[in-house]
């Protein structure tokens, strides 16, 4: 066969080899395998350039370096440019090497044992190596790509939030694309799930007509972010819905990506609600800085009407000391918060806008922000109850001493007047006994007075355990042995029951004994105390049992306690009954009042409590003891 012909043979099996394989290596094996077969070459290699120099696509025999002519080769392209090739070299006597450039992708080494490749041929090279320089640019792209959509469809996946990929086809949105959190929150579908624009939205230039969600019509800017209600295999939920245009083919490719925002709505709702409950609360709440001063940084509506002011705008660069009566008050008020940390229940004077004085109870704790430490507030206007403090304070020392003096009075003249009388004057003498008889209830009801007045004085409940068996043995006795012709009966089990009480427990089941006694018409007061553990809402409590043989408690004495208020037709004819009510409410317990046969039957209910966590009363006159180690 003429040269010519054999070079054009061999020309067109070498385009053959180029082109048409999967990956970019394959190309280049195929291509240089061609190459050196049909030049009747040895050794051979394809290097892409990289920014650090050329890389190795595909060489023949695998490693350069088992080759003497191709590792020259290599030597010598990393020291020439591009604008250098192509580039003959004979490094020894019948070897040759040559360096072809690919452009835009690299260069073609051949190594040749022998004998040179002719002129002709090297120049007939050039179209052949330009296909295959783009063929490898090809394959290069591709892998690329395919690396790119690998990397994406990872990240894709490992997003943690729901995310598709939908296109829009004749006005209809279509999923092409979904990681595993989206088919978990709205199933396994291929249109994008249902949604509802949030309200504030409205004005917004957006439309839904043939979408599942919000799109922007400003073609300027397609992006959508927006909070928004979507259908989800559990229901609905909240989401922060992104809407990303794609820029690629297909005009309306879209990736939308949703944030589950339930959670963080349903705290900002409830967040809602309790600043709505605060604002509207009828005491003061309010937050500010520490010092002698202060400085107000929240104000609620239930302040600015305790202290009259028009509005919020009043506490503005207002320090806090000026709404206390006496400034001093309140550097010794930030002084033991800060040393505290909590405070309870501090009676301070304040000054209303208008210069009136009033008293208010203050509860704070302190909390640490960015900006260090500010007080947390409650102020509750107490001036009604300080008035009526003051006033129980006054009638507390009328009936201790005006009204016990005049009853002294009365009852010395009533002596008097009874030790002047003749034998025969019958009639006067009863009178007199009616005057003294009157004395002596209103002495009674005076102590009683006081009496209740020390109920309130020691608070409302207490952590005390008392043993309630231990109680009733000494209750019992004192009152067999002030009045010996009454029989009064413990019947309670062996073992120790205890309550949270003190000595106003006692004071009730005095004062019943006494009623059971002192009232009973029966020549043989009888009075029974029992006790049972009963369960009251879940919760086990103890129930003291007082039952007696007497005429009864009379109904409308009954009901006044019964239902916690007297009427004027509705009254009782004394302290006794209410004494026991505002005991047993103090401490946290309630009393029933229900017949026997004969007699009455009253119950004293309290919650049953352990007796190794609290100091125990010991049933006699002082509060309380300790028992700890």
């Amino acid at each position: 066969m003429p040269e010519r012909q054999q070079r054009v043979q061999a020309l067109y099996e070498i385009a053959l080899s180029i082109g048409g394989k999967e990956t970019l290596t394959d190309t280049a094996d195929t291509a240089l395998a061609g190459y050196l077969r049909k030049l009747n070459c040895s050794v051979g290699g394809i290097f892409r350039a990289t920014d650090e120099g050329y890389e190795p696509t595909a060489t023949i025999p695998a490693d350069p370096t088992d080759n003497s002519l191709l590792a020259t080769a290599i030597d010598r392209l990393a020291e020439v440019s591009t604008d250098e090739l192509p580039i003959h070299a004979e490094p020894a006597d019948g070897t040759h090497y040559y360096l072809f450039p690919l452009p835009e992708f690299g260069v073609l080494v051949i190594g040749k044992q022998g004998g040179a490749i002719d002129t002709a041929t090297q120049s007939a090279l050039t179209p052949l190596n330009e296909k295959l320089a783009e063929a490898c640019r090809n394959k290069l792209v591709e892998r690329q790509l395919r690396e790119q959509r690998n990397r994406f469809e990872a990240v894709f996946d490992a997003i943690p939030e729901p995310i598709a990929n939908t296109v829009g086809d004749d006005g209809t949105e279509r999923i092409i694309a979904s990681n595993s959190e989206f088919d978990r929150t709205f199933g396994d579908t291929t249109e994008p799930p249902k949604t509802t624009v949030a309200s504030n939205l409205a004005d917004a230039d957006t439309e839904s007509a043939g979408h599942n969600r919000p799109i922007n019509t400003d073609e300027s800017n397609r992006r959508i972010t927006t909070e928004t209600t979507c259908e989800t295999v559990d229901g609905t939920g909240e989401f922060l819905f992104h809407g990303v245009p794609v820029d690629g083919e297909q005009a309306a490719e879209y990736i939308h990506l949703y944030v589950d925002i339930s959670d963080q709505k349903r705290r900002e709702e409830t967040l809602q609600r309790y600043e709505r409950l605060v604002e509207n609360l009828p005491i003061g709440v309010y937050r500010t800085t520490p010092g002698a001063d202060g400085e107000f940084k929240l104000v609620n509506q239930g302040l600015v009407e305790i202290l009259g002011a028009d509005s919020k705008d009043y506490f503005e660069n207002r320090p806090v000391s000026d709404i206390y009566a006496d400034p001093e008050d309140r550097k010794a008020f930030s002084d033991q918060l800060l040393e505290d940390g909590t405070v309870d229940n501090v009676e301070l004077r304040f000054e209303t806008v208008d210069g009136n004085q009033i008293w208010g109870e203050v509860s704070g704790i302190v909390t640490e922000t960015d900006d260090g430490p500010v007080f947390e507030l409650t102020l509750q206007d107490i001036t009604t109850r300080k008035e009526r403090d003051q006033q129980l304070d006054v009638l507390n020392r009328v009936l201790r001493h005006n009204l016990r003096n005049a009853l002294n009075v009365i009852d010395g003249n009533a002596t008097m007047l009874e030790n002047g009388l003749d034998e025969d004057s019958d009639e006067l003498k009863r009178h007199v006994e009616g005057i003294e008889r009157r004395v002596s209830n209103l002495e009674e009801l005076s102590e009683k007075a006081v009496t209740v007045r020390s109920l309130f004085d020691q608070g409302r409940s207490t952590t005390t355990a008392c043993d309630v068996q231990a109680l009733l043995a000494r209750v019992a006795r004192e009152f067999e042995d002030r009045h010996p012709e009454a029989r009064v009966v413990v019947d309670a089990p062996e073992e120790s029951l205890y309550v949270n009480a003190d000595v106003r427990l006692k004071m009730a089941l005095s004062e019943l004994v006494s009623n059971a006694v002192v009232h009973n018409d029966r020549s043989t007061p009888e009075v029974k105390l029992t006790t049972e553990t009963v369960t009251r809402d879940g919760e086990q409590a103890v129930e003291v049992v007082i039952t007696d043989n007497g005429p009864g408690i009379p109904e409308h004495e009954r009901q006044a306690i019964e239902t916690g208020e007297e009427t004027p037709l509705q009254h009782g004819t004394g302290l006794g009954l209410w004494l026991v009510y505002w005991a047993m409410s103090l401490l946290g317990g309630d009393i029933h009042i229900d017949d026997a046969d004969p007699g009455t039957r009253i119950a004293l209910r309290l919650p049953r409590v352990g007796a190794d966590t609290h100091p125990q009363y010991d049933g006699g006159t002082e509060m309380a003891v300790n028992s700890g180690d």
